[in-house]
């Protein structure tokens, strides 16, 4: 689609044909993918590191992840004027940066009331450094909203090393599961393998083809300052075939007297051009060492994305969770279905409803079944 004319004809045939080759590999996926969910590399068969600069996902994109976002995304372009060209986060031949901006509006119904906020739900700047092309870079995700200031992932990035492999070493986001945007996922917020818990250490990654396979270990303590030489050491390995793909997660920590451990499986497959199914299930187990007590449980997740034409995308998700597997009755569950638009360049809109189910047993003043409706403003580059 032409987002220029005139003299500056001849400028846009020349970034065109320089996306070209990138966006031919994606050009049957449909203009309502959203980025920092997985199933965008389920539908393409990519490895997320086709569209971000971190190798396991979410944070900054590429150069070909940002382009894909202004020229594939959005239902109804703006033209940009003659002369103009648009912004694709490239500062320099060696420096880029990216943005995402959050705005919602949240309702949530529960008993006895309902509230209704504005909230700034994130603000996260980013900044890729490249000290030498495609070897060695400075990354940097820095949260800015809410809460304060908070450096997300600030990590040291060596890559394309013999044998495809990759180091990484700093402050990031472990590898486990799937990273899906939503952090209210219990497959992300009962792991602690969520963009609110990054950790420092240490990555190895092997990325030959289609296979991808990251080692990590960390602290293990959510980003807290470190006072033991126990350490968290977390695994995750995925194929991906142009109409699947499969994996696993493993991860084990000790804080204290408790040790956990955590094992998953997740899959995606493409069912038709226009539809993808999602899912994930992980097994976990605590063992209390001074209580004497271990503690098994059971979370699960699963997505559906149906893409329409003029950016649009209707997603449904279910999530799972028993605590301990040897209580009956404490389950929980989650279903979420919402509408999400790539309005125009830079700018995505969101409207979800989710409703969360729990026994009686388990319901209290924190834990009330509720009902939410969330209208959400996304910026992105």
């Amino acid at each position: 689609m032409s987002f220029v004319s005139g003299s500056s004809m001849a400028h846009w045939i020349t970034r065109t044909v320089k996306v070209a080759g990138s966006a031919a590999l994606v050009a049957q996926a449909s203009a309502s993918l959203i980025f920092a969910e997985p199933h965008i590399a389920t539908r393409t068969g990519f490895q997320c590191s086709a569209c971000h600069v971190n190798h396991t996902g979410g944070g900054k994109r590429t150069e070909f992840g940002a382009r894909y976002g202004l020229f594939n995304l959005p239902g109804y372009p703006v033209p940009v004027p003659e002369g103009e060209q648009l912004f694709d986060g490239t500062v320099s031949s060696r420096f880029s940066v990216g943005v995402d901006f959050r705005g919602v509006n949240a309702s949530r119904f529960t008993s006895p009331e309902t509230t209704n906020r504005f909230a700034t739900q994130e603000m996260n700047v980013y900044g890729d450094l490249e000290l030498i092309r495609e070897r060695v870079r400075l990354y940097a995700d820095v949260r800015l909203a809410p809460g304060g200031a908070q450096a997300r992932e600030i990590v040291a990035l060596v890559e394309n090393l013999p044998g495809h492999l990759y180091v990484k070493a700093g402050r990031f986001f472990a590898p486990f599961g799937w990273r899906v945007l939503d952090d209210g996922a219990f497959i992300r917020a009962r792991t602690g393998f969520n963009f609110q818990s990054p950790d420092d250490g240490v990555e190895v990654g092997w990325q030959p083809g289609r296979f991808f396979g990251s080692l990590a270990v960390t602290n293990g303590n959510g980003g807290a300052a470190d006072d033991n030489t126990n350490k968290r050491v977390s695994a995750l390995a995925s194929w991906a075939r142009p109409r699947f793909r499969i994996g696993g997660s493993f991860a084990a920590n000790r804080q204290g007297d408790v040790g956990t451990r955590l094992a998953g499986l997740m899959g995606g497959v493409k069912l038709h051009d226009r539809v993808v199914a999602l899912g994930e299930i992980d097994f976990g187990r605590d063992d209390d060492d001074a209580a004497g007590m271990t503690t098994r449980k059971l979370l699960g997740f699963s997505e559906l994305d149906l893409l329409l034409p003029r950016g649009w995308n209707l997603k449904t998700a279910f999530d799972y969770e028993d605590p301990d597997r040897s209580e009956s009755g404490d389950e929980v569950n989650r279903v979420t279905v919402a509408a999400e638009w790539f309005a125009t360049q830079y700018l995505q809109f969101r409207a979800l409803w989710r409703r969360t189910d729990r026994p009686p047993e388990v319901r209290g003043v924190f834990f009330e079944d509720d009902r939410e409706l969330v209208l959400e403003a996304h910026l992105f580059l």
